[in-house]
């Protein structure tokens, strides 16, 4: 089990197989909106070639799916505190 915290940028994975589990920011206290969104397109690419891996995010981005440039296998409402979010799941 490895936990990191890093730029989406500066990610890497040594094999393509694995579970990443992942809560960006939202650009509600700490980015804004326009730059969260840029997050989850940087991650739609990044984790594009991670074709065995197992992806979780939780956002509360109604755009998520379409700004990640694929639709989850499964989703779950979830709240984060008293923000109503969703768990997108791919695998």
């Amino acid at each position: 089990l490895l936990v990191t915290q890093r730029d989406i940028r500066d990610f890497e994975m040594k094999s393509p197989r694995g579970t990443i589990a992942c809560n960006p920011p939202y650009g509600e206290r700490m980015l804004e909106i326009e730059q969260a969104n840029q997050i989850y397109r940087t991650m739609g690419k990044t984790f594009s070639t991670l074709e065995g891996a197992n992806i979780y995010v939780i956002t509360p981005s109604e755009e998520f799916e379409k700004l990640y440039g694929k639709r989850a296998a499964k989703r779950r409402k979830l709240y984060n505190g008293m923000l109503k979010c969703q768990l997108y799941m791919y695998y």
